[in-house]
């Protein structure tokens, strides 16, 4: 107690006229707080007191965060390619139903530039079609590169193609003799599309000949007074025609 009333009155004679410099607040805490600690406290005796202290921030740091520029990937890309596996025609549409530009040999390798996926056909580019492209079917092909980029493309039409040209009849003959009638058909083939020849009796096919045919001959039995009815047809796959009847009589 002595102590501190010590401390007391030299703060009160620190006031007094004469004295010394008054102590600033942050000084006379820190007196305060020494005395303190000198005396000790009333109910804990031996306690030890700890007087701390901080500096708190007197203001708030801020920063922006920046991101670096944005990298570009660039995709690898290998021009699309088709190898010829076995003679594959090159058509102009995607189907067996198109004209036949050219046929290509085993090894050739011609740029990609479409597809049709339905009938796995692949538009190329080749200098011996007709418009500078043609379609190739993907059976007998090998692709590589970047094939599957290349556009889904849709197909031509199919050009209306007339039927194969009617041949021209130059002889036909027959001769009845015993029970017995000998037919003799002789014809120019003047098709070049047709599949083939058929010969009709009485409405009825009894042959059917390959293309380029042009001759048929048959004898089959007949009764005095009875007739037969012949006509020769050339057919394709763009359709068919017929000669007139000729009409036999025994």
């Amino acid at each position: 107690m002595f102590i501190g009333a010590a401390i007391l009155l030299g703060l009160v004679g620190c006031s007094l006229p004469g004295a010394a410099p008054s102590l600033t607040v942050d000084e006379q805490a820190a007196t305060v707080i020494a005395a303190t600690l000198l005396a000790g406290t009333p109910n804990g005796a031996g306690v030890t007191l700890t007087a701390t202290s901080s500096i708190m921030p007197t203001g708030t740091a801020r920063g922006t965060l920046t991101s670096g520029p944005t990298p570009t990937i660039t995709p690898t890309y290998s021009t699309p390619v088709l190898k010829v596996l076995e003679s594959t025609n090159c058509r102009e549409g995607p189907g067996e139903e198109y004209k036949i530009f050219f046929t290509h040999l085993p090894d050739v390798e011609l740029e990609i530039v479409g597809r049709y996926e339905p009938t796995n056909f692949w538009l190329v580019k080749s200098p011996q079609s007709q418009t500078g492209t043609c379609w190739l079917w993907g059976e007998y092909v090998e692709v590589s590169g970047s094939y599957w980029v290349v556009p889904t493309l849709t197909p031509p039409p199919t050009a209306t193609l007339a039927p194969p040209q009617a041949p021209s009849i130059e002889q036909w003959d027959f001769a009845c003799s015993g029970g017995t009638m000998t037919f003799n058909l002789l014809w120019e083939d003047r098709a070049t599309n047709e599949d083939g020849y058929r010969i009709f009796r009485d409405g009825e096919a009894i042959a059917e000949l390959p293309a380029n045919s042009t001759s048929f001959s048959e004898s089959i039995p007949i009764e005095a007074g009875e007739n037969r009815d012949y006509y020769l047809q050339v057919y394709g796959p763009t359709g068919s025609l017929n000669t007139s009847i000729m009409r036999l009589s025994c």
